[in-house]
């Protein structure tokens, strides 16, 4: 089959982090603009100025507003994370009994409501910056993102097998970078051309096609899926003990040391990526005195190269070299080592630029994990560990933010560029527990021959002590 023929969610994720980036970094101007002249009462003027305008003024004006638009902030994204991180584990094992499809267009439907919204208050002037939290809730009480990406890793996992799933994955991320990329580099320019309402108002749009798209176009993915008790079995005890079970039931030749592995690997990657990401821009106005054009033109640039990174390095190492997953994985976290060391000692416009093109391999960490996952479970597992695993990333990404926000705001005025370094070690205990991984691959060399039938492993156990 030709390769566009097989694209089905890739669509509505391309559209989606379209929207989300298109919106992302005129919320953050706006959330500091509002915060300037509405919450501590500066000039409005004088607010209009920042994140376009480097001067005197603009530069001490910044550093007495940030850390209030910070807090601002990082409430507003908890909230909302909370929020999602109890729908996922009620809906994540929801799908694997009815279906994948309903729950896409559910969170799609929640992150619409939650653009008009912010859309509106954008128009209204002097509204407080405390009320973009409200915005949030619709998307949050329907699962929104965590939700979402929950859903689709697991119809991509559906509708794959062991031998094109690796690469599938790394066309997926690669698809959600190029929404990163169109969204990044069109944003600003929109902004400049029109306002913020419109901004939005385009997001939203886009959102509305990605839920037309879906609804139309996207087949369900689940066999046999259950038709009776939809509402009843939305909030089931028995889901909830059994997704948190999955990660811990025992399985043959360490699959479950990997399992437990890989996921612990995963919870301080997306650590990492939302605590960087919620400080990067502040220190690149901060240390560098960038513009929000800057800003948006280097983004976009490192989007590019992560896309670049991703699709070739996956086919590179999978389909030239048939490495395993362990060892892309392990590319992929020198790569960002690297690049974080790099971004940490960074003075020049240069160097940052040099920091992302050397982190180019990242891509490749994201989707090998997955592939790696969906490669030690049962089939109807997949929605479960899924689940399971997004609920703890974004268990422990809530304090990323935070973290990230004190640390930078404690060396705003010594170096902003501390928090890289933080970063850094991060990736380092991210080797050791990959490298662990690799060791026991090596110890046990038939361990991804197939999805073995681990539960009739289990019973045959049983049966084999109760004779004895």
């Amino acid at each position: 089959m030709t390769w566009y023929k097989q694209i089905t969610v890739e669509v509505p994720i391309l559209l989606l982090f379209f929207s989300i980036t298109f919106a992302g970094s005129i919320m953050a101007n706006l959330l500091i603009y509002r915060t300037c002249y509405v919450v501590l009462g500066y000039n409005q003027a004088q607010c209009a100025l920042l994140g376009n305008v480097d001067n005197n003024i603009t530069e001490h004006l910044e550093k007495l507003v940030q850390p209030e638009a910070n807090i601002i902030g990082t409430i507003k994204s908890t909230s909302e994370s909370v929020f999602s991180i109890i729908i996922t584990m009620s809906l994540g094992p929801w799908s694997d009994r009815f279906g994948r499809k309903p729950i896409m267009v559910l969170s799609l439907l929640g992150t619409l409501l939650g653009l008009i919204l912010i859309s509106i208050m954008s128009y209204i002037e002097y509204i407080s910056p405390w009320y973009f939290l409200i915005a949030g809730i619709p998307s949050g009480l329907m699962g929104g993102f965590p939700t979402f990406l929950t859903v689709i890793l697991s119809y991509l996992t559906d509708i794959t097998t062991e031998e094109n799933r690796g690469m599938r994955m790394a066309i997926f991320e690669a698809f959600l970078a190029i929404g990163v990329f169109v969204g990044n580099i069109s944003g600003p320019y929109v902004f400049y051309a029109t306002n913020y309402a419109s901004v939005f108002l385009i997001a939203a749009g886009t959102v509305g096609l990605s839920l037309l798209y879906t609804m139309l176009y996207i087949p369900e993915s689940v066999q046999n899926v259950e038709t009776e008790g939809k509402l009843k079995g939305v909030f089931q005890c028995r889901d909830f003990t059994e997704m948190i079970r999955i990660p811990f039931k025992r399985r043959v030749k360490y699959k479950r040391a990997i399992i437990l592995l890989i996921t612990g690997l995963s919870m301080i990657y997306i650590f990492v990526m939302n605590g960087d990401g919620a400080v990067l821009i502040l220190f690149l106005r901060g240390k560098l005195h960038w513009t929000l054009k800057q800003y948006t033109l280097y983004n976009s640039a490192s989007n590019v190269a992560w896309i670049l990174g991703t699709v070739i390095g996956t086919y590179f190492f999978e389909k030239l070299l048939k490495v395993t997953a362990s060892v892309i994985i392990l590319m992929g976290l020198l790569s960002v080592l690297n690049g974080a060391l790099l971004l940490g000692w960074a003075t020049t416009d240069y160097h940052v630029y040099a920091a992302a093109a050397v982190r180019c391999l990242g891509g490749v960490i994201s989707p090998m994990m997955r592939s790696l996952l969906s490669s030690l479970v049962q089939p109807d597992e997949i929605g479960k560990i899924f689940s399971m695993i997004m609920i703890c990333e974004f268990i422990i990404s809530l304090g990323a933010s935070p973290l990230y926000t004190v640390i930078y705001n404690s060396t705003i005025n010594e170096d902003p560029g501390i928090f890289n370094f933080f970063t850094a070690g991060l990736y380092v205990v991210n080797i050791v527990i990959i490298m662990i991984v690799m060791s026991i691959e090596y110890l046990q060399p038939s361990i991804y021959n197939k999805v073995l039938d681990d539960e009739e492993t289990e019973i045959q156990n049983e049966i084999d002590s109760t004779i004895n």
